[in-house]
């Protein structure tokens, strides 16, 4: 049994990005709500490694060896399109005679949607892999009902299985991030539009020649009742309504993606409006959980399933609505008519969150400790926040450069595909290139020790200035 000493050492499994802003803060947030719980004195989960990479006997020995137990999560790490590991049939890349292996317990926190189950047509590595993780569990919190429900679906024993709910910890933003959840008091009418339409949105009816006309639509409707309307852009695909219509409609871009210095910045971004228009879940949950109106476009059920667990469906907006103007801008009506009493009301379930967090703490502090423990979250100090933010830049740039030397390794003489933060770092907004390397993509194809040179002067640049 581990020290009740000194603070449970928790190893963090997690994804270190740039290109998606949902993923980049809710890791970090992960963090803070575990170090943050007891004042840093019940768990120390500063220690990072990534889940996609291939684990190792090696590796699981030096976990065993190390670590009271492992967090996983949170975000969508269960199977999508192209992101599950074959090893797995999700995105933790650990075969199962390792994860046998590993010895010290397992805690999955905050995770995202598992895909509806079917039994006679569903991945069965997936099933089998899931199976052995919860046996190996201490806990598994899916942050909604309907994602635990999901889960439970897959599993043999549902009802033995510590499967409960755990709120995403960007919807406890505000009790993470105090000093920078405060928006404005300017009386300015502000409102974030965020609209990202990907391979699935358009398979399924989305098309940006669909909709694009209609957000046109909205936009000057809403700057004709008086709103500063202002487009947020969590990746690349995000920014594609901007660049086809921003300068038309006057709306200024912030771009949340391309660089570890967004962190933060985001927070105080979205702090800012107090109604957002998303279509993404982080679009829906960072709003939220600095206590301002998420209206969403109903575009998936992990939207619709946070919609439900904040007890608000009519914040959902159905996208594939030919009048789909009018609905959105009915619903900014009505938030906007009410909005002391919804921001009310959305404040008191964030509590409920809150609570829920650090029972949830609680009990796995005591399942790996074998100690019983009340208490509650402190925010990091500024000083803190600082600190997160540079190691955060720095860890980021130590995996690109490992990420780059193996590119090189394996004879890659083209740049790495586009997502990863090597591309990122480009800073450009087009559309990926097919093809010979262009000057705009060609930097992410020079040589490893060029990269190493470029990431590690900008981490140490970034270290100083926030440390200063």
């Amino acid at each position: 049994m581990p020290s009740t000493t000194r603070p449970l050492r928790l190893l963090h499994l997690d994804l270190k990005t740039v290109y998606s802003y949902g993923d980049q803060l809710l890791f970090e947030l992960v963090r803070h709500t575990f170090n943050g719980y007891g004042g840093g004195s019940l768990f120390d989960l500063t220690a990072s490694h990534p889940f996609r990479e291939p684990a190792t006997r090696a590796w699981v020995d030096r976990v065993n060896d190390t670590f009271d137990g492992v967090v996983i999560g949170g975000g969508g790490i269960f199977p999508r399109r192209t992101n599950a590991a074959r090893s797995s049939g999700w995105q933790w890349d650990i075969r199962t005679e390792l994860l046998e292996r590993l010895r010290v317990p397992i805690v999955v926190f905050g995770a995202g949607n598992p895909p509806v189950y079917d039994p006679d047509d569903h991945n069965p590595v997936f099933r089998r892999h899931i199976n052995a993780t919860v046996r190996r569990s201490v806990f598994v919190g899916l942050r909604s009902t309907g994602a635990a429900d999901s889960l439970r679906a897959y599993l043999d024993d549902p009802q033995d299985a510590p499967v409960t709910v755990q709120p995403c910890p960007t919807t406890i933003g505000r009790h993470l991030l105090p000093s920078l959840a405060a928006g404005p008091d300017d009386g300015v009418r502000r409102l974030g539009l965020q609209l990202g339409l990907e391979g699935a949105h358009v398979e399924s009816g989305l098309r940006p020649q669909d909709v694009f006309p209609r957000y046109v639509a909205l936009v000057r409707a809403l700057q004709e009742d008086g709103w500063d309307v202002e487009m947020v852009a969590h990746k690349r695909t995000d920014a594609a309504f901007h660049r086809a219509h921003g300068a038309e409609l006057g709306i200024p871009l912030k771009r949340l993606y391309g660089s570890p210095d967004v962190l933060f910045r985001g927070v105080q971004d979205y702090a800012r409006y107090p109604i957002v228009l998303g279509a993404r879940g982080h679009s829906q949950m960072i709003p939220f959980g600095l206590g301002n109106v998420p209206l969403s476009l109903s575009t998936n059920d992990k939207i619709r399933y946070f919609a439900r667990e904040i007890g608000h469906p009519e914040l959902l907006v159905d996208p594939w609505a030919d009048d789909l103007t009018d609905r959105a801008l009915a619903a900014v009506h009505r938030a906007d008519s009410d909005l002391g009493a919804l921001r009310a009301d959305l404040a008191g379930t964030q509590e409920r969150f809150v609570r829920t967090t650090t029972d949830n703490l609680a009990q796995i502090y005591e399942r790996i400790s074998g100690r019983p423990v009340d208490a509650g979250i402190e925010p990091y100090s500024a000083r803190e926040l600082r600190l997160a933010e540079a190691s955060y830049a720095a860890d980021y740039a130590r995996r690109e450069l490992a990420a780059d030397l193996a590119h090189e390794r394996a004879g890659g003489g083209t740049p790495r595909p586009e997502g990863t933060a090597a591309a990122a770092r480009t800073g450009s907004d087009r559309p990926a290139t097919k093809g010979p390397a262009t000057a705009s993509t060609s930097s992410s194809a020079r040589p490893a020790s060029s990269s190493l040179r470029r990431v590690v002067s900008g981490a140490r640049r970034r270290a100083a200035r926030l440390l200063s």
